[in-house]
């Protein structure tokens, strides 16, 4: 299908959806690579766990003279859904339904691009994500010209449009968060409520009174949630509380160190932001995990280097 007029990315990915027949929609960018991987047998596993909306992996970002070094995508957090997602839509596999039940790839308001990432932040709010650790699937390429360069942000300005969007949908459950009289959670609304305690959070970072106790209940709804430790250590940074982030950090690494390296890396990063913007030493006792997390992710899988296209 072709358009006589410039639709803009998102309504043109919306266009080419409501035209689709099949079942699943796969999200690509046409400059990008895709790696080879089992698509037959992520539809199998979608089918058989109808409780996913979509499936996603991670991807390495690489430019003319080679792999960045940067590496996008991470197990998903309800805390962080509404205002920064670590999911990658490149080769998600998506269900065509959730797609037409949140209103496909919206523009996002007062933003030229993300129109993906306000897709994912929507089904963030009652949509469960399936990511793939093992396999990723994208080469994302960077160069000067692509649009997310053009239509760069200096900060964080997107990300405030759509949490406040999301906070203004479930109006009375999010004023209940900031005006302490937090919601009753149940099996039905935990995910939402730990999404807009995150947005709350996220929106009024500022004010340490406030947010410390609604993440503070955010950990003992989820404690299982890393977006939740993640997000405190940078409360806590930006409140100055040395000996409590330290405290922190101590008991999120015995958490997940053993099964999720990848959250210890956020969480590491977490750190590194703090210290380096304080100037306060990093701890000497996490330096080892750092080295042995820095060195397995700084190891492209086979596939990855066998696909990557020669430098010029």
């Amino acid at each position: 299908m072709k358009s006589e007029h410039n639709l803009g990315v998102g309504n043109a990915r919306t266009e080419m959806c409501k035209a689709a027949a099949g079942r699943y929609i796969l999200s690509f960018d046409q400059d990008d690579i895709m790696l080879p991987f089992d698509l037959g047998g992520v539809i199998a596993m979608m089918d058989a766990n109808p409780q996913y909306a979509a499936s996603y992996s991670r991807k390495y970002l690489f430019n003319d003279k080679g792999l960045t070094g940067q590496v996008h995508g991470a197990s998903p957090s309800d805390f962080n859904a509404f205002f920064a997602p670590k999911l990658n839509i490149n080769a998600m596999v998506i269900r065509a339904d959730a797609l037409a039940a949140h209103e496909y790839f919206r523009p996002v308001p007062n933003s030229a691009i993300n129109d993906d990432v306000f897709l994912m932040i929507r089904l963030g709010a009652d949509c469960r994500y399936h990511y793939d650790a093992e396999k990723p699937r994208v080469l994302y390429r960077i160069h000067n010209d692509q649009n997310s360069r053009l239509f760069h942000h200096e900060d964080q300005k997107p990300f405030f449009w759509m949490a406040d969007y999301m906070t203004k949908q479930y109006s009375d459950l999010y004023q209940g968060i900031v005006s302490n009289k937090f919601p009753k959670i149940t099996a039905e609304n935990r995910q939402l409520i730990l999404a807009l305690t995150g947005a709350a959070v996220f929106l009024k970072q500022n004010d340490i009174p406030l947010v410390l106790p609604i993440i503070q209940m955010a950990l003992e709804i989820a404690p299982e949630d890393y977006g939740v430790w993640e997000t405190y250590m940078l409360v806590l940074a930006n409140a100055g509380m040395h000996k409590e982030i330290m405290e922190t950090l101590d008991k999120a690494m015995e958490r997940f160190r053993s099964d999720t390296p990848d959250k210890c890396l956020a969480f590491l990063y977490a750190l590194y932001r703090y210290c380096s913007f304080y100037k306060r030493p990093f701890p000497e006792k996490w330096s080892p995990v750092v080295e042995e997390l820095e060195m397995k992710n700084s190891e492209p899988p086979a596939i990855v280097l066998e696909n990557l296209p020669k430098k010029k």
